[in-house]
């Protein structure tokens, strides 16, 4: 879910002009102070447990605290805290609704445990655009539908990486293709072992999204010169990295080199970690261990 911290001009300015003005905003049955924008009537009506889609913007005091730039899965609709809190205005919206709901600072201190900035007085002002509303069951059965069809999907493409890289192995049990380019020497790693690994990590397309080896950082885009580049130390196979690269450590010896191909299930699953490494991506490391410990 990507934060913004911008101003919303159009959103911040109703809400000066409505209280400029001395306008009174109405309630609800326990005191939340809300302003109507828009209203949809027809719409699908929020019920406890749902989880709106939609954009949101938190501010107070005509500061913004942050604001969702696109229409993201943002709130779950859970019992109220106390009497008056967000999740009591958040069951009057419709799906196409927009509303802002003036929630006391004080409430939230009380309730909430504090911890707010010191800009923060007054209201804090939650203003909740619903372009969708799920059910819980809806969002689980979306969820399988996209893994299912991104599973198919991977399954094409690792097969044809495969035919094209002219590759041999047989997959592990775990579904990680381990190729050994240097056996190294020694002993296996074994579980636990502190182990000294460089490695270079790209999708299947060849596109780089990490690597503590200076020269492909710099060959591919991403160095950072405020990033130490040395052998990343890490205890092998003790949930420290991702699965199929923990997996990949304790089939290695000290000086060993291989590439590894991690199916996304292996990976980060569905988690989208950003624009360089997406939710379902199939990941392929470069790595060499170092030292053995």
């Amino acid at each position: 879910m990507r934060k913004k911290i911008i101003l919303v001009a159009c959103m911040t300015a109703s809400l000066i002009t409505l209280d400029a003005c001395g306008s009174k905003r109405p309630k609800t049955a326990n005191g939340l102070e809300y302003q109507i924008h828009v209203v949809n009537e027809n719409g699908r009506l929020a019920q406890r447990g749902d989880i709106i889609q939609g954009k949101m913007t938190l501010s107070s005091n005509d500061s913004v605290l942050f604001a969702l730039e696109e229409s993201e899965k943002i709130l779950q609709i859970a019992p109220s805290i106390y009497p008056g809190d967000l999740n009591e205005g958040l069951l009057m919206m419709h799906e196409g609704d927009s509303i802002s709901f003036f929630v006391p600072v004080d409430s939230l201190n009380k309730y909430m445990g504090g911890g707010l900035p010191g800009f923060v007085k007054d209201y804090m002002v939650y203003s909740v655009k619903v372009d969708k509303l799920y059910t819980q069951e809806e969002v689980e059965a979306e969820a399988k539908a996209k893994e299912a069809a991104a599973l198919e999907a991977e399954k094409a493409a690792i097969a044809q990486y495969i035919k094209d890289n002219n590759i041999k192995v047989k997959p592990q049990e775990s579904g990680i293709y381990f190729i050994s380019t240097k056996r190294g020497s020694g002993n296996l790693v074994k579980q636990g072992q502190k182990v000294k690994v460089n490695y270079a990590g790209y999708l299947l397309d060849g596109r780089y999204f990490d690597t503590n080896i200076e020269s492909v950082a710099k060959e591919q885009g991403l160095y950072n010169p405020q990033r130490p580049y040395e052998p990343m130390e890490v205890s092998a196979g003790v949930g420290q990295m991702i699965p199929g690269f923990d997996e990949a450590l304790l089939l290695m010896r000290k000086g060993g080199k291989a590439t590894v191909i991690i199916p996304f299930a292996q990976a980060y699953g569905s988690r989208d970690m950003g624009p360089d490494l997406p939710a379902f991506s199939t990941l392929v490391f470069e790595m060499e261990i170092t030292d053995v410990q």
